[in-house]
């Protein structure tokens, strides 16, 4: 990320880093801890 941003106009980076994050951050985990969340209760995740 850093040497992307740093040859990359501000608006470029925050581009790529959008994109990059939206990628890799698809998991059932996010999901269970986001759900856990929003009902008070303790995540549960698979091993």
């Amino acid at each position: 990320m850093l040497n992307y941003t740093r040859d990359h106009s501000v608006a470029d980076g925050l581009t790529y880093i959008a994109t990059w994050n939206a990628a890799m951050l698809i998991s059932q985990d996010i999901q269970s801890a986001m759900m856990a969340a929003m009902s008070k209760q303790a995540p549960v995740f698979r091993d």
